[in-house]
Formats: C-alpha cells, structure tokens, sequence
C-alpha cells in the first residue's frame, strides 16, 4: 500500500493545489516561445503563409534535406480547420554529445515530437527546452556510459553492503527520460506564472545512444520499426489513452476518490446506465480487473457519470481529454468545473530497441508520428505506403523525406466533394499530422558536423539551453 501510495504521488498528487490557488493563463503576460515551425523546416515567409491554408494543406518538408542529420526524412501538414491557421504540432531535433574527456565523447542524437491541444504553447516550450533536461540527466551518468561493463554496481554501504542488484546501464537512460519528462512538466507549471504558456501536448522522444534506440512516449503518439525490407513490424511504443491506461487512472481515483467531484464515477460499464437499471446486474471493470464482471447497479452508480467514456480515439476522460500523458494541462477543468491535471502523468513508457548485433540496409527504418497519422493507418497500412513509395523513389537522394511526404499525404488524403478522403475513399485526417522516417543503417555513425540540429553552445542555467549551428538563412523565418 506505501509504495502505491508512494506511485501516485510521484504522479501529481502531492502538489494538487487548493482550488483558490489554480489561476488561468493571464492574456497579459509575455508569450514563452512565439509561434513558429520547426527551425529544421526553415521555411520561407511565402511556405509558411500557404501552410496555414486548412484548404489546401501544404505538406511541408525541409527546405535542406541535405544537411538533415542522416539524411532524415520529415513531413508535416496542418489541420482541416479545427485550430485556425495553427499548427499545434511541434518538433525538435537535437545532435550532441556527452564529454567524457578531452578527446573522449560519447554521441547522441533526440528526435522529438510534441502533439499539442487547446494551445501551442506547452508543445513549443516541450521542443525548445526537453533536450536541456534530458543532457543534464545524461551527463550525471555519462560516465557509467563510457564504462565497458554493461551493468553499474551498487555503491557498498559499510554495514549493508549493496542494497540493490547490479543496475544495467540501459536503466541508467531509461530513468534519465524519465526524469526529463517529469522536470519539463514541472518547468511548465513554474513558468506558467510568469509567461503565457496554454494547452497541454504530448510528447514522444527517440534518444539514439551507443547502438540503442531508447523511444520514450508520453501520450499517443507512436513509434514504429520497419526492418527486414519492410516486411517485419516493431512497435516501440503504446498508444496511452484513456482506454489503455484505465486501471492507473481508477486507481488514482480509487486513492482520492474527491478528485473526481460530484459529477463522476470511478468504474466502468459496457453500456451507459439508466434509471431502469437499478437493482439490475449490468457488466464492469474496476482498477484491479482486465475483464469483466457482473454488479448489482445503486442510484449512486446511476447518478454518476463513468470518468473514462468512448473506446479507441473517442476514449475521453472525465468527458475532456482524449490523452492521460504527457506535459501541461494545468488549467484543464472537467464539465462542472472538476479538475483534471492529477490524473495525467508526464511520465513516459520508454521502450529500448538494441540496435547492436543488427545489420540494418537501406530498407531498415524507424517511423514515428503524431495521432495525426496513426488515426487513419494502421501499422499495416503505413507499412504497405512505405513499400510503395520506396519503390517509387528508391533511386532519390531523398527517399526518407519522401517515404515521410508519402506517409502524411496517406493520411492527409486529398480534398473533393465529401471533404478530405484517404486514397481508399475513407474520411481522411482532420488533425494536425507530423511525421519522422530515421534510417537505422546509419546509426552506427553520428552525423556529419554541420547538420541541422547540431548543438554547440550548452547552458542548463539559460531559459533557452542549446544554441545551433543551423539557424535560418536570411529571408527565412
């Protein structure tokens, strides 16, 4: 019971604050990051004007594929008109290395993708301030890192000895993520006071690190390996919705049962109850069970609405949100004015993929994507438009950012007389799509100095904590 106990708070509940003290995001003060695409895209003035067109979509891609690091393709499009002329998708890459001495380094490179809602301003903070979080947690390690031995020995305690079995180094990373996504978080909530930050995002990161792939996921964005010529799949990550993270969440209401006000109730039914189910044995879920069972329905079960409603995407919590993870939120309110913020969790699930032992080709990629995409493909759908656009493409010095077009526009569609449609006359995306495609053959080398994305100036005490070497050209924004 502690160490529940202990999980949840670790999860938001030891800093709810008292109802008077939660203040909305004043108008009045300063905005934290402006508006603006990706640095990498470096669009000009006339791309970034027609991107903003929900009639048409634009596809954006980097205007220097060259410099990308690996050759890495990206795509984004924005949305059909749900947030006007923004994209509220974000993305970051960062190139870096840990110095392990003078002419000791360790390289790394983080791909990242924020997916924001109700505002842009947690996924701009997320994509210009994570990676400072996530280099000074792997700086504190680097040296366990550039150790050969694979697993960290427990430091001895005189009279207890090692009170742990030996950690793997890989843990050592994988708790560093999880650190950074907690202190991003935590730097959103300090510096709502003083800057206008609003909305929330959700966030998913692929840290490339001595031949691992450590993909950490806050939310329901999704990361997926295709290897084999395409033709094996490996998901390196879970889509955390209400739905998949329902017993974390009824656990926590379980705990603190006001946090769910008058309006909700913990437990889930296969159907929505009416007053004619009383006394009558309706099917359940609760925290403790992954099936289901039979109970007795009472007025209280009746006059409460179930806090996890809808299935797959139409899953929403608390009648709100469609996503339990990831950073912000902290102003979202409940109909009827409950709050939601504790039940959502920066803490990402980090998955490793070991890259070591492998011999990737060409046809050997990672793909990871915003809900945008991943609401209208599914795995096997994305991995049947990859196939087809490298055999389109495969003799272009650019076929990774056209793998990355082909699969936005899969989503995207085309626009006609019922609206957006996918190449198979289904209704097509109306979400903001944002998309990366990694060839994994190049891991093994980091990328060439001068890429985009290369940090060269590093300050953890700077509000803004990396500096590139690529920053726009002139006449570009």
């Amino acid at each position: 019971g502690v160490l529940l106990l202990c999980t949840m708070a670790m999860e938001g509940i030891e800093s709810i604050p008292h109802i008077s003290e939660r203040k909305k995001v004043s108008e009045k003060l300063p905005v934290r990051y402006e508006y603006s695409r990706p640095v990498f895209l470096q669009v000009t003035q006339k791309q970034m004007d027609a991107s903003k067109d929900h009639g048409q979509r634009l596809i954006l891609t980097p205007n220097d594929v060259g410099r990308m690091p690996w050759h890495v393709g990206f795509a984004e499009a924005i949305n059909a008109g749900k947030t006007l002329y923004i994209n509220e998708d974000q993305a970051s890459i960062h190139v870096s290395n840990l110095a392990i001495s003078d002419s000791d380094q360790i390289p790394y490179v983080v791909f990242g993708i924020f997916d924001g809602h109700a505002g842009t301003g947690a996924a701009l903070t997320a994509a210009n301030c994570l990676h400072g979080h996530i280099k000074d947690k792997l700086n504190a390690i680097k040296h366990f890192l550039a150790k050969e031995q694979a697993e960290v020995i427990a430091e001895d305690d005189p009279g207890l000895g090692c009170i742990t079995e030996p950690i793997p180094t890989e843990s050592l990373v994988t708790g560093s993520l999880e650190e950074s996504f907690a202190e991003m978080d935590d730097q959103i909530r300090r510096e709502r006071q003083t800057y206008r930050i609003k909305g929330g995002c959700t966030a998913i990161v692929a840290l490339f690190l001595q031949s691992k792939i450590y993909v950490a996921n806050a939310g329901d964005c999704r990361a997926i390996a295709f290897t084999e010529s395409f033709s094996n799949i490996h998901c390196l990550s879970t889509d955390f919705t209400p739905e998949t993270d329902r017993k974390r969440l009824q656990t926590l209401a379980y705990l603190q049962p006001q946090l769910l006000g008058k309006y909700f109730g913990r437990i889930e039914y296969q159907r929505r109850l009416r007053k004619k189910d009383l006394n009558q044995r309706v099917l359940f879920r609760d925290r403790h069970m992954s099936g289901w069972a039979y109970r007795t329905i009472t007025e209280f079960d009746v006059n409460r609405v179930p806090m996890i409603i809808g299935h797959g995407k139409r899953a929403r919590l608390m009648a709100t949100i469609g996503t339990t993870r990831g950073f912000g939120d902290h102003d979202l309110e409940a109909p009827g004015g409950q709050w939601i913020k504790p039940f959502l969790t920066p803490v990402p699930e980090v998955k490793i993929y070991d890259m070591s032992s492998q011999d990737f080709k060409p046809k050997d990629i990672l793909v990871f994507a915003s809900d945008g995409l991943w609401e209208r493909l599914t795995n096997e759908e994305a991995q049947e438009c990859v196939q087809q656009s490298w055999e389109l493409h495969n003799e272009d010095d650019h076929i990774y950012t056209n793998i990355a077009h082909d699969l936005v526009l899969a989503a995207r569609g085309t626009f006609g007389k019922k609206g957006w449609r996918t190449g198979k006359e289904q209704i097509a995306s109306g979400d903001d799509i944002t998309c990366f495609v990694v060839p994994l053959i190049s891991h093994r080398a980091p990328p060439k100095p001068g890429c985009i994305g290369e940090v060269v100036d590093y300050c953890s005490e700077s509000n803004d904590p990396v500096t590139y070497t690529s920053g726009p050209p002139e006449g570009l924004l």
